[in-house]
């Protein structure tokens, strides 16, 4: 027993000296709305290893026509590893496995994403378990079926009610998804899609409107998909439908907690930032092959609950929920639209 705790600290701190005598690595991070909580997340877990890294930030705002000259700079820095958040940044980089064109897309650095709502869907990878290119990442949404399924823990909804951005990736995938699971999960899905400006853009000014025609057509429930323009206009599209007096149902966090969505089964951003950021230190620091390296989820969620749109539309959850539900009491609710015509 002693041999075998003597080799064990042997390990342990050869690892460390390992880790504190190894070169600076150089994460180039591109992004496409900010460095938000999984960036923040992603960031912090090489502080907290006392890992060796410098961070390069470099934001999209998402405008689709800064990526390009994102990856010029990239040739030039040649950093060791890129990270890219969202669909649209890492297909602009990486290219899909079935049409990368060196000459336009990063073939010679390692890529780990996060933020990607389907990456087999999005013809990044071919099979999650084995991505089979210098492309790995983690993924950030419970899919379709489970999230819905939560949902009717709360209501038994009916009727669903979707905005649809023809602009956005994630979101058209989402739209399909919903479509196909409407017979199996017994649901009927209303879309309305948003119209785009001149410049390929969807409208803000659309949002209140369409969901006033979800009202009328009969939805009971709002599902708002990853789409990074509906995020940013969270409090238009929530208080749009309190107006409604319409809940929503939110796949990613910041609409819950940020805004009035009434419910989301999520996992947290700074969870999947930190998630992400061990698969980019076992490609720095352990050599390891992003090509082997599995497309997984990270293991905690959350099933939060915005307190004060219960309140407003006096639809308060089960008790059952609140024995494991996170309860978000949210200082204030957006301005709501009027009327909801």
């Amino acid at each position: 027993m002693r041999v075998f705790f003597q080799a064990l600290l042997l390990v342990v701190g050869m690892t460390l000296i390992s880790s504190a005598g190894a070169a600076e690595k150089h994460i180039l991070m591109l992004l496409y709305r900010g460095c938000e909580e999984a960036c923040q997340g992603f960031q912090a877990y090489f502080g907290k290893q006392h890992l060796p890294v410098r961070f390069t930030i470099r934001d999209a705002a998402q405008d689709k026509s800064r990526i390009p000259g994102f990856i010029v700079e990239a040739r030039r820095l040649k950093p060791d590893l890129i990270l890219t958040w969202g669909t649209t940044i890492t297909q602009e980089v990486a290219g899909t496995w079935q049409a990368t064109d060196p000459a336009r897309h990063i073939v010679d650095t390692p890529i780990v994403f996060m933020a990607v709502s389907n990456p087999v869907e999005a013809g990044l990878v071919r099979d999650l378990a084995r991505p089979g290119r210098a492309l790995t990442g983690t993924l950030y949404l419970l899919d379709e079926a489970t999230q819905l399924r939560a949902a009717r823990s709360y209501f038994d909804f009916r009727h669903l009610g979707l905005l649809v951005n023809p602009a956005e990736p994630n979101a058209l995938t989402t739209r399909d998804r919903l479509r196909q699971l409407a017979p199996v999960l017994g649901y009927r899905l209303s879309e309305q899609t948003l119209p785009l400006d001149v410049q390929g853009r969807p409208k803000v000014a659309a949002i209140a409107p369409r969901v006033a025609k979800l009202k009328a057509a009969g939805v009971d429930l709002i599902y708002q998909p990853p789409d990074s323009f509906l995020n940013q206009q969270r409090d238009t599209l929530t208080g749009s439908a309190l107006a409604c007096r319409l809940p929503v149902f939110a796949s990613a966090e910041a609409p819950v907690v940020q805004s009035a969505a009434l419910l989301g089964v999520v996992n947290r951003y700074s969870e999947v930032g930190r998630h992400t950021a061990q698969l980019a230190s076992r490609i720095l620091f352990e050599n390891a092959d992003p090509a082997r390296l599995s497309i997984s989820l990270p293991r905690q969620f959350s099933f939060l609950i915005n307190m004060a749109a219960a309140r407003h539309l006096e639809r308060y959850p089960p008790l059952k929920l609140l024995d494991y539900a996170e309860i978000v009491n949210h200082p204030r609710l957006p301005p709501l639209s009027t009327p909801c015509e």
